[in-house]
């Protein structure tokens, strides 16, 4: 299925069968997500499939969840990280990876946030050069009565509103953004899931390169720039440009960004 198709498609599921997930199926989703990084490489993050999930959801209640709330499912995922430069994101990107992949052979997912790492790194013995940073439930959609998942696109800013042209505010056109030919990308791109739906991640547009900045409060804006830098980079190579995220921010500051804002990184064009 094609990258963008899937992002119309996903939504967030948060009722789940307690049905189990076949091992073969897990497997192919672990070997997806981990072929490739945003960051780092493959020996500095743990992808820890939790099979016992109504143990996990008994021994996390109160500790991770959905707005405070744990989700109940068959399975979880967790992607724990040694600290390094854009460790967040990186695990941002390969957990939505996870997602993807488990929504195109029929699973469904809900990112979880978490609220005590010591408790997790403790609960499934994870060594303490890592950090657990992104959880998410998994399993197959329960879809009984008056039980609703969560659509991606309700409520999105539109791609004007996203991006600017060369300088901090100055507005970029859809004619600007579809005569270098990313219209498209930063259309899908906008779809990307952030908490609270919130769109914490703005774009500008320097001749050759795409910088994306985040509102930079906490660790959710951090995980919710990886994800879009999953999708940009994504539907960027489905429409010919083969470029990928580069975590460079030295010469940043010509912008003047509002002091909220950070920058993470450019894509060439």
């Amino acid at each position: 299925m094609k990258f963008t198709k899937l992002i119309e498609d996903i939504r967030t599921i948060r009722d789940f069968k307690k049905e189990e997930v076949p091992e073969y199926i897990i497997d192919e989703i672990i070997m997806e997500a981990g072929e490739a990084l945003l960051a780092g490489i493959r020996n500095d993050i743990d992808i820890r499939f939790i099979k016992a999930g109504e143990k996990f959801y008994n021994d996390l209640s109160g500790k991770a969840g959905y707005y405070g709330k744990m989700i109940e499912a068959p399975h979880y995922f967790l992607i724990s990280s040694k600290k390094f430069e854009g460790y967040i994101e990186n695990s941002a990107y390969v957990m939505e990876k996870i997602r993807l992949k488990a929504w195109n052979v029929g699973l469904g997912t809900c990112w979880l946030t978490i609220e005590n790492e010591i408790e997790l790194l403790e609960t499934l013995q994870i060594h303490k050069d890592f950090t657990p940073v992104a959880l998410i439930a998994i399993g197959y959609q329960y879809k009984g009565l008056f039980k609703t998942d969560t659509s991606p696109k309700s409520g999105r800013l539109g791609i004007e509103e996203l991006v600017f042209n060369k300088q901090w505010g100055k507005i970029c056109t859809t004619e600007m953004l579809e005569t270098r030919g990313i219209s498209n990308i930063i259309y899908y791109a906008r779809l990307a899931p952030s908490w609270g739906n919130q769109q914490p991640w703005r774009f500008i547009l320097d001749d050759n390169k795409i910088i994306l900045t985040i509102v930079d409060k906490d660790k959710s804006q951090h995980l919710d720039a990886g994800i879009v830098m999953l999708y940009f980079e994504k539907v960027a190579h489905e429409e010919g440009i083969n470029g990928k995220w580069m975590l460079d921010v030295s010469d940043i500051n010509k912008y003047i960004m509002p002091e909220e804002y950070k920058a993470i990184g450019y894509f060439e064009i």
